[in-house]
């Protein structure tokens, strides 16, 4: 069988708000400019000597040596290509042990503009200087500006730009809400659930009238990442900041989230939540596969990104990973998948996650090219013809040789030849490996079939993004304890290790620790973009 070719999504991923509309009426860059600057590239190529560079992305399987598609933009672009294979599920924490180690990539991806500001800080990242980014990456400038005017904006310090920020189209949609459809009706359920109530009671039936028909009770409501759902019907999620009354506030000390807590303490006393959701529905592999839901534990699901649940939307698409899990094992439960929306909470509150359109993936340089700004200028111009000359380009990146690896099918939907999977693409050099900017442009063109579903299955409704969009001074000395302080928490109030009449000193401590610093920064970087 083809497979629909995707490109990898974390943090989750994977996937906001208007870029195909601002990509659909845009004009793009004309093809005399394309052609102009694959041509400038390919004299600097021609002129400048042949440079090894080391290469990082992260990825889910390992590149193999002598890879094919590394071969071949070696010969392409007259390098010789180092690539590191670090694994994307711990990646910022084996680049941060390369980095101890004083091993510093020529061209790496950063995850996260904490981070960003962080590496600038220890002065292992390189500034960019604009100019030379807009002479030798126009087209990766200009599209990107275009998509999103402030863009730059993110990636830059004390006036200084670090890197090219990289935006994620699949955050035109929400995170996904996918209900077992048979297990709903077999406990006599015909109507998706809407509301906080509704949810509240197909839950509790998914937990106590054996939906699966077994005869015994060993099936659960949800787990972890559904949580999200009942605290955005209380109105906001506890991972992110959000604005109110003019200003921004962390979700996760909201005195609405008090509200929420006791209502999954008592689902988790009546034995509704999976109690394994500390350790999470993901058991290894894949990141988005919800093992807890494609096993038969838990009726509802809000894992990975909304493709990963989608039906089989034409020959050759594959994207759709529990999806396919799922019917591995039991078809007719995979085509009874509902997707609803967010739960509607008593005052009107709805939300679930929804990633912004500045994906927070950064790609970097390392500070020594500061002193060799030709291999700099080489390593942009390299860019630029792998993400932003030619859409066969952007292609070639992703997935391989036109005809060897994949073809489009009748609807110019790129597609995997001979059972090619992503791991496959990434083991010979291609997908995560090159990792091709996802210009709206190319990225539109490329899943226009998908997004149609996606809106029809309503997934352009009820996505919460972070209102923060921007590294905050304090981060590096204060996230990850803060991180650490609202999970234990969370945790403990929600299987009643602790009580709830504690959370105010939750907020208290959350304050303290640094809490109180970065909501004054949040704010100052708030006042300055209104």
């Amino acid at each position: 069988m083809k497979m629909w070719i995707r490109k990898s999504v974390m943090q989750g991923c994977a996937m906001v708000m208007l870029l195909g509309m601002l990509a659909g009426c845009s004009g793009g860059t004309s093809p005399e400019v394309e052609k102009s600057s694959e041509e400038s590239s390919q004299k600097e190529v021609e002129s400048s000597p042949k440079y090894t560079v080391s290469w990082v992305s992260g990825q889910s399987a390992p590149v193999e040596e002598d890879a094919e598609m590394v071969a071949y933009w070696e010969e392409q672009l007259d390098v010789d290509l180092d690539v590191w294979n670090i694994e994307s599920t711990n990646y910022s924490e084996v680049l941060n042990l390369r980095f101890a180690s004083e091993e510093i990539p020529d061209r790496m991806v950063v995850h996260g503009f904490g981070n960003l500001k962080k590496y600038a800080d220890q002065d292992i990242i390189a500034e960019i200087p604009l100019e030379m980014l807009k002479e030798h990456a126009p087209n990766v400038y200009a599209k990107t500006v275009e998509a999103f005017p402030d863009t730059f904006n993110y990636t830059k310090m004390d006036g200084k730009l670090y890197g090219i920020p990289t935006i994620n189209y699949y955050n035109n949609f929400r995170s996904p809400i996918v209900w077992r459809g048979d297990w709903l009706r077999n406990v006599g359920i015909e109507k998706t659930p809407e509301t906080l109530e509704e949810f509240e009671t197909a839950l509790y039936k998914l937990r106590n009238d054996d939906p699966d028909g077994n005869g015994k009770k060993d099936t659960y409501g949800l787990s972890a990442s559904a949580l999200n759902l009942v605290y955005g019907a209380f109105g906001y999620l506890p991972d992110r900041w959000a604005e109110k009354d003019g200003k921004l506030v962390h979700g996760a000390i909201q005195p609405e989230m008090k509200e929420a807590l006791k209502l999954l303490n008592q689902w988790h006393k009546d034995g509704v939540i999976d109690p394994e959701f500390v350790t999470g529905e993901n058991k290894g592999g894949y990141w988005a596969l919800s093992h807890a839901f494609i096993n038969g534990q838990i009726g509802l699901s809000s894992l990975g990104v909304y493709y990963h649940w989608k039906p089989l939307l034409f020959e050759g698409d594959g994207a759709s990973h529990n999806y396919l899990e799922l019917q591995k094992l039991n078809p007719e439960a995979a085509d009874a998948l509902v997707h609803g929306t967010p739960p509607l909470g008593r005052d009107g509150a709805m939300g679930v996650a929804q990633g912004n359109l500045m994906s927070g993936k950064v790609i970097a340089f390392g500070k020594h090219l500061e002193k060799q700004p030709e291999k700099l200028a080489k390593i942009l111009a390299m860019i630029e013809t792998i993400s932003a000359t030619l859409y066969e380009n952007y292609l070639t990146a992703m997935y391989g040789k036109e005809g060897k690896h994949w073809e489009f099918d009748d609807n110019n939907v790129p597609i995997l030849l001979n059972n090619m999977s992503s791991q496959d693409l990434e083991r010979m050099g291609a997908n995560n490996v090159m990792e091709s900017l996802e210009l709206p442009e190319y990225t539109a063109k490329r899943t226009a079939i998908v997004s149609e579903w996606a809106e029809k299955e309503q997934y352009n409704i009820g996505g919460m993004t972070n209102k923060l969009q921007a590294p905050l001074a304090s981060e590096g000395r204060y996230l990850t304890e803060l991180k650490k302080i609202i999970e234990e928490a969370y945790i403990s109030f929600i299987t009643g290790d602790r009580s709830l009449d504690e959370f105010d000193a939750f907020v208290k401590l959350w304050r303290s620790s640094g809490g109180e610093q970065l909501e004054k920064e949040a704010n100052e970087w708030w006042a300055s973009v209104q």
